[in-house]
This record gives C-alpha cells, sequence and structure tokens, in this order.
C-alpha cells in the first residue's frame, strides 16, 4: 500500500513511499535488537562523542532540513529554522551530561555498599506527530540513546520525508546502522509492533483518542509508555501586569506560533475584567500583522494548517463556539488549508470552552475578576499541560501555580519546552516525561545493588 506526502501550500505531491510489510517489521526489529546488544556495551563516553557528532551534521545541513520542514508541514522558513537549532542545543546539552546522573547512591544504610543504577532495556518505538517533525523525535530518541537504548520511529505518513531525513543524518554521523531506524507502517501495524518481545517501550505524542489507543496497547502487553498529548494551556493575565502590550505580544506570539499547531501554545486568553477591553484590542492589531506569504520569505510568520482535513474540522470548531455564544473580535478567513488568525471572546457561562483543543490559530478570551473564579476557569478542562501568569505580584503568581493543575507552570514567560526541565502534563494531557535528566530514567531498568560484608 502506498501513501503520499502533500505540500499544504497547493496540496501538490511531493513524493510516493510504501508501507512496509510484516516480514519487513521483522526483519528491521532484528537489526535493531542486534544493535542494541553493540550500543549499550559501547562506553558512555562514546555515545555521547556520537551525539555531539549528530549535532554537528545537522548544523551543517540546517537549511536542507528547515527547507524540507516547510514543503511538507506548512510552516515558515525561519520557524522550520528554530525547529533544527534546537534541535542542535538538545544534542550539545545530551552530549555534556555526565555519567553519575545514571547513579544514585544512597549513604543512609547499614550496608557495606548500597545504590540504585539506572540501566537501559532495549529497543523503543516512538509514535510521533507531524507538527514537529524533527524536534519531537530528537527530544524522544537522544535521552535514550545517551542511556544505551536503541530507537524505532513511526513517523506521521505526511512528514515522513523528514523522518528518512533524520535517520540518513544519524547513519552519516557514524552511528550504526538499527540504533535510529525508520518504520513506515500503517495504523493496523502498530499493534503487531508493541506485542513483539523485542519492543520494550512506547513512546507517543499527538491526540488523547490516539494516545489511549497506544496506552491500552502498552498496557495489554505489558510495555512501559510514556503518552504527550494535547493542551488546552490558559494565558492568565492579572491588571497589574507591567506592560499590557508587550504581554498581548507575547499572547499573540505563542498563539499563532507554528500557526497555531502546539500543544503548548497559549490557546485561551484569560484576563482580568478591568483590562480585557484594551488586551483585546492590542491582541488584534499584533494578530493583523500575521499576514500569508511566501513560507520561504524570512518575513512570513504564520504558515497553513498540515492537511485539508485538520482545516475543515477546525472550521467546524470556530463555527460552532460562534453558534454557542461566542464573539467574534476578530474574524477568521479560511483558504483551503490557510486559516487567518482569529479571537473569540466567551463568556465562560455560557459555553464550555475550555473542553477541546483547537489545533489552529484561534485564540480564545474570557474575564474573570476573583482568584477563586480564576482558578475554576483555569483548571476547568479536561487537559493539563501547561499555564503561563502574567504579573507583578510575584509571590501571588507563585502561590496560585501551586493550584493550577498542569504539568508547567511559567510565570511572565510563555510556555515553551527547554532540554533543562522535565516536560509533560497531567490528566488527559499524558503521563511520563521528556527533556531533562528525568526524561533518561522514564525506560530504563531502576536496579537497586545492595552489598553487605560477611
Amino acid at each position: 500500500m502506498i501513501f503520499q506526502t502533500i505540500n499544504p501550500v497547493d496540496n501538490h505531491i511531493i513524493n510516493t513511499y510504501s508501507f512496509i510489510n510484516n516480514q519487513d517489521i521483522k526483519e528491521k526489529l532484528f537489526l535493531s535488537d542486534k544493535a542494541y546488544s553493540i550500543w549499550s556495551n559501547d562506553s558512555f563516553s562514546y555515545r555521547r562523542k556520537k551525539i555531539f557528532q549528530l549535532s554537528k551534521s545537522m548544523k551543517h545541513i540546517i537549511d536542507i532540513i528547515a527547507y524540507l520542514i516547510t514543503q511538507e508541514m506548512g510552516k515558515p522558513i525561519s520557524q522550520s529554522r528554530i525547529e533544527v537549532d534546537k534541535c542542535i542545543k538538545l544534542c550539545e546539552y545530551y552530549s555534556n551530561l555526565e555519567e553519575s546522573i545514571f547513579l544514585q547512591k544512597i549513604s543512609a544504610s547499614e550496608y557495606e555498599k548500597s545504590y540504585v543504577k539506572y540501566e537501559s532495556i532495549g529497543v523503543l518505538l516512538g509514535i510521533m506527530p507531524w507538527n514537529y517533525p524533527i524536534w519531537q523525535t530528537i527530544r524522544f530518541a537522544i535521552p535514550n540513546i545517551l542511556l544505551g537504548n536503541v530507537v524505532i520511529l513511526k513517523p506521521s505518513t505526511n512528514t515522513a520525508g523528514c523522518s528518512l531525513l533524520l535517520e540518513k543524518i544519524f547513519i552519516d554521523s557514524g552511528f550504526l546502522k538499527g540504533i535510529f531506524q525508520i518504520f513506515l507502517i500503517d495504523i493496523p501495524q502498530i499493534e503487531i509492533l508493541i506485542s513483539n518481545p523485542i519492543i520494550r517501550g512506547v513512546s507517543f505524542t499527538g491526540s488523547h483518542t490516539a494516545g489511549s489507543y497506544v496506552g491500552s496497547l502498552s498496557g495489554k502487553y505489558i510495555k512501559k509508555s510514556i503518552l504527550e498529548l494535547g493542551g488546552n494551556d490558559a494565558f492568565v493575565v492579572m491588571k497589574d501586569v507591567s506592560d499590557i502590550k508587550e504581554t498581548a505580544i507575547l499572547a499573540t506570539k505563542s498563539r499563532l506560533n507554528n500557526t497555531g499547531q502546539t500543544c503548548i501554545s497559549a490557546k485561551r486568553f484569560i484576563v482580568e475584567d478591568v483590562i480585557i477591553d484594551d488586551f483585546i484590542d492590542l491582541v488584534i492589531q499584533e494578530m493583523k500583522k500575521y499576514n500569508k506569504g511566501d513560507l520561504h520569505d524570512e518575513q512570513t510568520r504564520i504558515g497553513y494548517i498540515s492537511r485539508v482535513d485538520l482545516s475543515e474540522k477546525l472550521y467546524k470548531q470556530y463555527q460552532d463556539i460562534i453558534l454557542n455564544g461566542g464573539k467574534i473580535c476578530l474574524k477568521a478567513i479560511r483558504d483551503e488549508n490557510f486559516f487567518s488568525p482569529s479571537l473569540l471572546r466567551i463568556e465562560n457561562n455560557n459555553f464550555s470552552f475550555n473542553k477541546e483543543e483547537l489545533f489552529g490559530p484561534i485564540a480564545l478570551i474570557s474575564s474573570f475578576s476573583k482568584e477563586k473564579e480564576l482558578l475554576s476557569i483555569v483548571n476547568d478542562t479536561s487537559y493539563g499541560l501547561g499555564a503561563s501568569i502574567w504579573t507583578k505580584d510575584l509571590e501571588k503568581a507563585e502561590k496560585l501555580s501551586n493550584k493550577i493543575e498542569t504539568g508547567m507552570v511559567f510565570i511572565n514567560e510563555i510556555v515553551k519546552s527547554d532540554p533543562r526541565f522535565p516536560f509533560g502534563g497531567t490528566k488527559k494531557s499524558g503521563y511520563g516525561r521528556e527533556l531533562s535528566i528525568l526524561s533518561i530514567k522514564e525506560f530504563t531498568n531502576c536496579k537497586t545493588i545492595i552489598i553487605k560484608s560477611k
């Protein structure tokens, strides 16, 4: 069976690929398993060296990678380049870690020696999305490869070319074949992979519906899993915010980055009632600067919805919100896969806008007057990925952060991913953590060693 990658700008076919068959799956899994037996026994310093070489390889062809991301996914070239640059920096971060992170000594015991070792477990499956085809893959793969695991990847079909290019970069960087492999498989073949005893863990990034399916399969076959799912992040603005204009600019930037197709974008602006009208005016002014343009022009700031079906779904969500009481502050204009920025005002008592994720350039805005009301609005969602609070009162913001049901809270900063800090959420946003040192310990055998002298 074949599938095609399609350019979202004009819907022309970029390339045609074939799904691999079940025999191919077995052979490629055998290659991964063989590579693991070698890679896991290589020294930590050798693995670090290879990861650093990967960062250099990506740096040498950053423009080629960015071009392909823009072609397949439809984001502006400047944002594609930023995506690749983040991957380079992530590789540099992990290649500078010390081996001591895999060992935890327990000194307060009666034994001669007592410690915990974090050991690799084998071949891991990553099921990755299309919105950040290189970044999402690298942030899953690199910490695990550093530990000594090896990775196979089921990419999204509409960004298959990006994934195959990344596989080539790994090989060109001197990685043994099988340490990082791309599996072009169809959805029914996912269970075949997860059920195979060679697969020891599964990491999924995508919608909560698909995540529920992958999580159930992982449980069925007793495989450790991480689910990084959707988000419905709140962007809370207090009346004492230091610079309301700058805050509106940052709110817009967060919402419209990657054409709003980002799990951690600011999807719900929740603004104190006394300043909401001014904030709406400032956001509209800023949104009007995000105009349709040539994606290869460095000045273009907004791209396209990646597929026609997703654009259609988004427009239906937009219409449903209006039918249920949403007030148009800035009207959306849809032209096939292009979707202009829009702002809808919601009254919290007439529409439960917190329940569904909008994966595109639509921002929702509502007001609050009291802290108790604010927390109710922020937490009244099935998602729990991130939130940001904008205020001069840092003490109050920190207290609020402890009551917000998310995996991340940023105060006076846009929610973003950073290799140094754990990334992940709660509720329907999933479980487990990516990035930071914690991510390396997700897919490990946590082994306790006790030594008692005679």
